[in-house]
């Protein structure tokens, strides 16, 4: 991401509580580009897969954020090695950067943590995510920025400011590069008018050139042929290779693990999916299951 104080562009930031989201009505109402909460803690945001595939199908832009649960670096890493577990399927096309989340509830959750401690846990989790070759920033309020991290942390990493007006305030420009990357402005955009199921939705304004990867940003078909009977643990060829696919793109499977056979590591996979779509976990991939992976790739 590169900032440019010449350039704004409206968006949102969403998670599982948006509901179902009609990403083309979203974008038909002027919204460039949608940051997704991928997951909290240790845990994913069980509309994840399904939000960031059907926004590029609809052609919006996308980020993606973590929001923190941690009482020391060990926690940090486990929370960043998940995030960029859940991710690093769609690393190409993520464009609109990868953000730090720390919010009161991460405070809540830790416990008392001194201003410094709270930072270096927050600059580790960055730090890891840079590592991991994402362009990373972090969330913040006022308050966070006075009162709760360093201005050292603030000032080296892009910020995506909260501060709901229609003024920024000061607080908003010590960041990197001494400017906002995104400002989320309202908590109060009408749901239902961006497409969302939800009463409300978040509103954001952004400060930087999207890069152009149209070509990269386009949604992957899967290329095996889809089964039209139940798979399960066992089930071997092309049929196992198109459940395959799905897992890998939810990044629960490796790349090297389409191979046709539905084996112990394929199962786990398929019931953590189940697990995360809100499904009966039984480790079979019948019609339900199916047309809820198509939904969650928009195509499959």
């Amino acid at each position: 991401m590169k900032i440019s104080k010449d350039i704004v562009i409206k968006g949102t930031d969403i998670s599982k509580w948006q509901g179902n989201v009609d990403f083309v009505k979203m974008k038909q109402e002027g919204i460039t580009f949608v940051i997704i909460r991928t997951g909290y803690g240790e845990t994913q945001d069980k509309m994840f897969n399904i939000y960031i595939n059907n926004a590029l199908r609809a052609g919006i832009s996308v980020g993606v954020y973590w929001f923190i649960y941690a009482t020391n670096k060990t926690d940090i890493i486990k929370n960043a090695h998940k995030f960029h577990q859940v991710i690093q399927t769609y690393k190409d096309k993520i464009t609109c950067g990868v953000w730090a989340d720390w919010e009161y509830d991460s405070d809540k959750k830790a416990g008392f943590l001194t201003m410094k401690q709270r930072s270096e846990m927050v600059g580790e989790f960055c730090k890891i995510m840079i590592g991991y070759g994402y362009d990373t920033g972090i969330y913040a309020n006022m308050d966070y920025i006075q009162n709760k991290f360093t201005s050292e942390l603030v000032a080296a990493y892009p910020l995506w400011y909260a501060r709901y007006g229609k003024k920024i305030g000061s607080a908003g420009y010590k960041g990197k590069d001494g400017h906002p990357y995104i400002w989320q402005y309202s908590s109060k955009g009408i749901g239902g008018l961006y497409g969302a199921q939800s009463k409300y939705i978040d509103l954001d304004y952004a400060y930087f050139q999207i890069p152009d990867k149209s070509e990269a940003a386009s949604i992957d078909i899967n290329p095996y042929l889809e089964p039209t009977t139940n798979i399960r643990r066992g089930t071997r060829g092309e049929s196992a290779k198109w459940v395959q696919w799905c897992l890998w793109r939810f990044g629960l499977l490796e790349k090297a693990g389409i191979d046709g056979v539905i084996g112990s590591k394929s199962d786990m996979a398929i019931r953590e999916a189940q697990r995360r779509l809100g499904l009966a976990v039984d480790g079979i991939v019948g019609k339900n299951t199916r047309q809820i992976f198509k939904q969650a790739f928009g195509r499959v």
